[in-house]
């Protein structure tokens, strides 16, 4: 960058402040995001989920605020992008997602029925084994159940085959892992949320 030099050094000097001021904003504007524990600390999370490790929850100490933010690791999209606020929004959309699909709360539950979210890591009695034999993309697995498990509940061959074939697990031969392992948990449920689905996939969740 060329500079003008003007006899008077505090104007020399003012303008080089002036030009490395714009240098320094492009610099700060080309910076990578804070990370999500920057947005959403353990205290925070914790508060959000108050019952998830309560005795009468099925995945009691099983969702914790590690395996969330390692997870979102994977997915340097998610909660990046935009203003604080926007990306605060996101990540508060997710979470009152997982906690719809997770809840473990009843009308008359100790602080109402939304407060139990991360209570089930898996379906309690699936009505079928999620098989959709129609589909040789990702064809079901003899023995194996594809109904709704983790934060987002996957559900259906179709989902957990791309799922692990993302991740790195066999999503179709080794469904289980997913209400076992809750880094793989939580990256399941990134995975649905930052993936594209199609409107009739979305209708069978």
């Amino acid at each position: 960058m060329a500079f003008l030099f003007f006899p008077s050094k505090g104007i020399f000097l003012s303008s080089f402040l002036l030009c490395f001021a714009i240098l320094s904003l492009g610099a700060e504007a080309r910076r990578s995001p804070s990370p999500i524990s920057s947005l959403i600390s353990k205290e925070l999370f914790d508060s959000i989920f108050i019952h998830k490790d309560n005795n009468a929850c099925p995945a009691r100490n099983f969702y914790t605020y590690d395996s969330f933010i390692n997870a979102s690791k994977r997915f340097p999209r998610f909660g990046t992008t935009g203003s604080p606020a926007t990306r605060k929004r996101e990540i508060a959309a997710f979470l009152a997602q997982i906690s719809h699909e997770t809840t473990g709360g009843w009308a008359t539950a100790p602080d109402g029925p939304y407060a139990w979210g991360l209570c089930f890591k898996e379906e309690i009695s699936p009505q079928s084994n999620y098989c959709d034999s129609t589909n040789t993309q990702w064809p079901c697995y003899p023995g194996q159940s594809y109904k709704g498990r983790g934060p987002i509940q996957l559900s259906w061959n179709y989902n957990y085959g791309p799922a692990g074939k993302a991740l790195g697990f066999d999503g179709l031969r080794n469904p289980d892992v997913v209400s076992n392992n809750s880094l793989i948990a939580f990256q399941t449920g990134l995975w649905f949320w930052m993936t594209e689905q199609s409107p009739n996939l979305l209708a069978t969740m």
